[in-house]
This record gives C-alpha cells, sequence and structure tokens, in this order.
C-alpha cells in the first residue's frame, strides 16, 4: 500500500541521516501509529541494517540481529563467532569504515531492554568510543513502550545527551488522514477522523471506495470486524490490568471528567484512579487540561479521551456488544450509532478545531499560537478554542456541527462571552473564529469580510484541504 503523510518526519529524517556525522536516533509512539512503516519508506534508499527484535531471550534476539547482519554485509566467521552485542557493534563500525553512512534500524528495542537492561550501557560504552564516527553510522531506536522509550532520553539513563534527534510520533493531523480518501467530501472526512483517529493501520483497513457507514458496520459493528475489540487488544498489549484501565476510559467516555467523578464512578478512591490516569495519559489515550482562565494555583482540571476509536467504542460499540455478536451490525448502526452520532461528533468537533488552531492557526491569523485550549467552569457558558498569538493577541472560538447555520447572533454571543472571561478580557484585537459543519448566514459572512473586524468563518473543506 502507498506510504501516505508524514511528509514533515520524513524530511526531518533524511536530513539528519544525510549529515555527515553519526546518528543516534530515538523513536517512539503508541501502537499502531505508523512508526515501523515510516522507517520502513525511510530506509527504502539508504543500505540498511533493520531488525525488529522479539520477546525471546538476549541470546535468540542477538542470534537473529547477527543474521540480518550477514544479509547485508556478508556473512565472515568472525561474525558468527561473536558472543555480545558489543562485538557485534564494533563489527558493524569497522565495516562503515569503507561504506559509510549505514543505517542500522533496531525496532521494538523495549524487548532488547527486557532481556538485557544492560543494553543501553553497552551503547554508550559504543557510541563514546569514536567508532560510529569513523563511518558516519546512523542507528535508530524504536519502540512503542513509551516509557521505555522516554526513559532513554532521561538524565539517569546512560544514552543522556548521546541522541542526535528524538521523536514522540503523534497520529496523522487531519489533512493528512484525507488522503486515505479521495473521493469522500470534507464532511465524510471529519467523521471518518472523528471515529478512526489518525492512525494509520485504522485508516488502513478502510475501503475508500465506499461510504463511511459500510466501513463502521464492517470493521466495528460486526462480530468478526478487525476493530470490534480493538480498544481491549491495544490495552491487553500494553499495559496490566487492562480491565481497570478499561473501567476508567469507559468512565471518561461516560463524562466523568474529573478524577474524584471517576473515582466514583469505578467505586474505587480518588487515590487510585491518578497512577492509572497518568500512564493513559503517557500512551496520549487521554489528556489532563485545564481551563486557560483559572488561576496557575487552582487545580481545576479535567480529563478528556484522545484516541477517537475508543471514544466510539465506548460511545456506540460497548453498549450494543451483545447484539453485534447476534449478526445485529446494520440494526446497531440505523438505532443507535444514526441517532446519536450529530451529538458525538459536537464533542469531536472541538477536538478537530483545537487541532487546526494548533496546526494551521498561523494561516488565518498570519502567526502560531503561543498557548491554545478551552474555557469552563462558568455556570452558564464555555468557549470551545481560546488563545493567543506569539504576539501577545487571543483569539476565540465556538464550533457548531449541526445543519443550521452559525449567524451575527453566534458571533455577538461569543464576543460577549470573551469579555465575560478573565482570559484576555479589556485587550484589544482579538480574533474570533467559528468553526461550522453547516456553513453562514449571509449577513454574517458580508459582515467578516471586514478585515479589520477580525471574524474568520471556517467551513470543513477549510479544515480538511489546509495548506500543507
Amino acid at each position: 500500500m502507498k506510504f501516505l503523510g508524514r511528509g514533515r518526519e520524513l524530511a526531518r529524517f533524511k536530513e539528519e541521516l544525510d549529515a555527515a556525522r553519526p546518528s543516534l536516533v530515538i523513536l517512539y509512539g503508541r501502537r499502531r501509529v505508523g512508526k515501523s512503516r515510516f522507517l520502513r519508506e525511510l530506509g527504502k534508499s539508504r543500505k540498511e541494517i533493520y531488525f525488529q527484535a522479539t520477546r525471546v531471550s538476549s541470546l535468540l534476539n542477538l542470534e537473529q540481529f547477527k543474521i540480518e547482519v550477514a544479509n547485508v554485509l556478508g556473512a565472515l566467521p568472525v561474525l558468527e563467532s561473536l558472543p555480545s552485542w558489543e562485538g557485534v557493534f564494533y563489527y558493524i563500525a569497522e565495516h562503515t569504515r569503507n561504506n559509510p553512512g549505514l543505517l542500522i534500524t533496531i525496532d521494538e528495542f523495549p524487548y532488547l531492554l527486557d532481556g538485557d537492561p544492560a543494553l543501553p550501557s553497552i551503547l554508550q560504552k559504543f557510541w563514546d568510543s569514536g567508532a560510529p564516527a569513523d563511518g558516519g553510522l546512523k542507528l535508530i531506536l524504536c519502540g512503542s513502550s513509551i516509557s521505555q522509550m522516554q526513559d532513554l532520553l532521561s538524565e539517569r539513563n546512560p544514552l543522556y545527551g548521546r541522541q542526535t534527534l528524538s521523536l514522540d510520533m503523534k497520529q496523522l493531523p487531519l489533512t493528512d488522514v484525507a488522503r486515505f480518501f479521495p473521493k469522500y467530501d470534507a464532511e465524510a472526512i471529519i467523521s471518518t477522523y472523528a471515529i478512526f483517529g489518525g492512525i494509520p493501520h485504522y485508516l488502513q483497513l478502510c475501503n475508500p471506495d465506499v461510504p463511511l457507514k459500510d466501513n463502521v458496520v464492517k470493521l466495528l459493528l460486526t462480530e468478526t470486524g478487525t476493530l470490534v475489540d480493538e480498544p481491549n487488544t491495544l490495552l491487553q498489549t500494553e499495559l496490566h490490568e487492562p480491565g481497570f484501565y478499561s473501567s476508567v476510559l469507559a468512565a471518561i467516555a461516560d463524562g466523568c471528567n474529573t478524577t474524584s467523578e471517576i473515582a466514583s464512578r469505578l467505586g474505587v478512591k480518588v487515590e487510585k484512579i491518578t497512577p492509572y490516569a497518568a500512564k493513559l495519559v503517557a500512551l496520549h489515550l487521554i489528556s489532563n487540561t485545564k481551563s486557560l482562565d483559572v488561576d496557575e494555583k487552582v487545580r481545576n482540571r479535567r480529563f478528556r479521551l484522545d484516541d477517537s476509536l475508543i471514544s466510539f467504542w465506548h460511545r456506540f460499540v460497548r453498549p450494543s456488544l451483545t447484539a453485534i455478536s447476534g449478526g445485529f451490525g446494520e440494526e446497531v448502526y440505523r438505532h443507535v450509532v444514526a441517532p446519536g452520532f450529530s451529538e458525538y461528533m459536537g464533542i469531536a468537533f472541538e477536538a478537530i478545531a483545537l487541532e487546526y488552531a494548533r496546526i494551521h492557526i498561523q494561516e488565518k491569523l498570519g502567526l502560531p499560537a503561543k498557548e491554545l485550549g478551552q474555557i469552563w467552569g462558568h455556570s452558564d457558558f464555555d468557549i470551545d478554542v481560546a488563545g493567543r498569538l506569539l504576539n501577545g493577541e487571543y483569539f476565540y472560538g465556538e464550533c457548531k456541527w449541526t445543519n443550521a447555520d452559525i449567524d451575527m447572533g453566534h458571533l455577538r454571543q461569543l464576543r460577549e462571552r470573551s469579555e465575560r472571561t478573565r482570559y484576555g478580557r479589556g485587550t484589544a484585537g482579538k480574533h474570533f473564529l467559528l468553526f461550522s459543519k453547516a456553513g453562514f448566514s449571509t449577513d454574517l459572512i458580508d459582515f467578516a469580510k471586514d478585515e479589520t473586524r477580525r471574524v474568520h468563518l471556517l467551513t470543513p473543506n477549510d479544515l480538511v484541504r489546509t495548506n500543507q
């Protein structure tokens, strides 16, 4: 299948690997995010030793690694006799003297750490010896265990300070997801993104030639659907006690957004929730944010699901598993998903608008944001999108995923709210962004044409077809 997206990341990695010096690169991110496919694309035009570690002993992994080395550099008796990782690395370095720029990619590096915790120390000794410099050796260490990979970057780790590039690979942005579905209109692409997120594995399972509904039924609402149990599979792969983690996610999906609310819902003490929530944050499955207008000392934080598939699954699939197992996927879609999807999209659209502001707001306002979030906690209003540009100017946004146009009344309401919050109150030069599925009233469109009014109207087409 054709490789799509990741243009910025590929360019940065290629720049690093083209540098006339040794490179030690750390790449990590949650499972299914496309790290291995990215690495294969990166290594296409390079001489590369690619090794994917497995959950076996260190000795068995070393033996397989030597086979991969032999496939690229040739099988010499001295290689077969080397008993240690250190010896093999020096063997490779010796060969790069005459073949500079060799790329070594070790995928699922945490599996090696499980079998040999001393490996970072071994690599540190090898790296500091100067051997990699002679041939400009390029080494990429990749893994899905985010905590173990981040530990390689911590001050206490032997490899600390030696990496020349590191990347926590996130989901694809909406504009990249659009490339998977060239026949979909903007509304369908945004809806697809709200269900499957920016996870390449999920997107590649979809058939871009059929309507979104067909993909949802086939993958999520069928007993044998590839993704019908994906949230459980993901948690079982990554975590101990997957059942409790799933319960925390279910509580958040049901609207419990503080530790006390989650604890109350699950019938446990608040203290028990904290470490589980922290782990889910580290896996990028949830986020924990504060309202932009609260005092720094106030502990006013909310949890939110950051994984679209998990959000959709808990909202529509989990409550319907009995019907799905009975073969009634079409009925589940018609009577459960379809009636509740607009409400689901209303929340998802806010997150999509926030992502737009994070990545693309400079295309509308001329500068990127230095601060971004939401405003909540007031008795009678929230603000869906808010932030500050690099020059200190504030912006506020309203999101509507309905079939009704946004009109002048919505703009007046947003302006009033911007003065009621302490965030940017009384400042001049405010910008107002209105995100609408349906569009905008004629008088609002005419009003926004005057750029001095700083009113910016954004449709699904604007979000999907943004300059990349």
